[in-house]
């Protein structure tokens, strides 16, 4: 019995391209220079390390082997590309958490993207989610969010929360956790995942943060509740990280912040009331200006006399209604208060101004990076009021806190 084997002429004719191929492979392709914390600058290094390959290769037939092979080299490159970037900026972690106070143009970026996201519709939000995400991850700040990501099971955490979806749409609760390092490295990795996946947010959004039908009202809600309150806690986290002072602070007081409250209010003497008595329920001194003296002064002559507060509530309720020129009418606070709550945030800094908005109503652009909390009839206000309290270094009685 015998038998013929064919095709080794075949099996050689490859090998010997294979060879060629690899010969010329061999020792320096190209040379390449980037930024490490530029991703623009890593991927033009990547795709400037593709094409030289394919340079090097092109007088060579093509075969599924040398295709292969030439994948191969790319993909082994992209990686050391992207891992040389990496370790670079790691490198520079140790500098970045001891020089001491940062460049503040990064804090204003991560508030004018937040603020470009709570206007964004559906069709922008990928962008500027993406764009939230590398400033996160910029070589500044890295280190501080690789910290707080740290041990941060995101995929638990949302298991949780969607295991209490009923059968109403958005019915589903997060549990938020009691640390605000925790919290803020969750919020973290979710911006990450919405960057990678632009669906995610969709759907998160719509599990949790649920406004109606359209997907641009459940992500703008989702970016006030969360995203907004996220940044303005995360720019804290980090002036207090690196020393970085809040250019709009009064010089450092010899002694804590006073237990003083400013109520800056409209017409809604019931909002301005329950927010008062609960204020002194937690051993604060609410100042409502009214009830103050005059002593012959204008009213922001009062406001500077009594601008020596810890703390101010803005109470934005719907009392007037404006709009720009033809347009439909809106409900707005009342012009007082929105300059007393620009006056509070240059005066204390946003971090100890929290408003307090009752419905649904205009507020201006420019006060973007300051927290909207919702100031509802459930009584929610006062735990959201609180964490507010307790974050600017004030001691809260939970126990009174928590009470409806």
């Amino acid at each position: 019995m015998s038998f013929k084997i064919t095709g080794l002429d075949e099996l050689q004719r490859e090998m010997s391209l294979l060879a060629s191929v690899a010969e010329a492979l061999h020792g320096d392709i190209a040379t390449l220079s980037f930024d490490p914390t530029d991703q623009t600058s890593i991927e033009r290094a990547i795709a400037d390390m593709k094409l030289a390959i394919d340079q090097k290769v092109s007088g060579f037939e093509r075969s599924a082997a040398v295709e292969g092979l030439v994948a191969q080299l790319k993909q082994q490159y992209e990686e050391e590309i992207l891992s040389r970037a990496a370790a670079a900026r790691l490198n520079n972690e140790a500098n970045n958490m001891t020089n001491g106070p940062i460049d503040q143009t990064i804090l204003r970026q991560i508030e004018n993207t937040v603020s470009d996201l709570r206007s964004a519709e559906h069709a922008t939000f990928d962008r500027h989610i993406k764009k939230l995400s590398r400033i996160l991850h910029s070589v500044t700040l890295e280190p501080i969010s690789r910290a707080l990501t740290e041990g941060v099971d995101l995929d638990a955490w949302l298991n949780v929360g969607q295991a209490t979806q009923g059968g109403m749409v958005g019915s589903a609760s997060l549990e938020w956790p009691s640390d605000t390092r925790w919290e803020l490295g969750l919020v973290i990795l979710l911006i990450d995942r919405f960057a990678e996946n632009p669906d995610a947010a969709m759907d998160f959004s719509h599990t949790f943060y649920y406004a109606g039908n359209k997907l641009t009202a459940n992500l703008q809600n989702m970016v006030a509740q969360m995203i907004v309150p996220f940044a303005r806690d995360y720019i804290d986290h980090v002036k207090t990280t690196t020393g970085t002072a809040e250019p709009t602070l009064l010089p450092e007081r010899s002694g804590p912040a006073a237990r003083k409250v400013f109520i800056v209010h409209g017409h809604d003497e019931g909002a301005r009331e329950s927010v008062a008595r609960f204020l002194e329920q937690l051993k604060f001194a609410p100042i409502i200006l009214h009830e103050q003296a005059n002593q012959g002064r204008t009213i922001i002559e009062k406001i500077e006399a009594h601008g020596d507060v810890g703390f101010a509530v803005i109470l934005l309720t719907p009392d007037d209604v404006g709009s720009v020129k033809g347009g439909d009418l809106q409900p707005r606070a009342r012009q007082n208060v929105l300059l007393e709550l620009g006056y509070f945030v240059g005066r204390l800094g946003r971090s100890r101004v929290c408003a307090l908005k009752r419905g649904d109503m205009e507020v201006p652009s420019d006060f973007g990076g300051v927290v909207y909390e919702p100031f509802d009839a459930g009584g929610g206000w006062k735990q959201a009021l609180s964490r507010e309290l307790q974050a600017a270094g004030f001691a809260i009685d939970w126990n009174v806190a928590m009470k409806r």
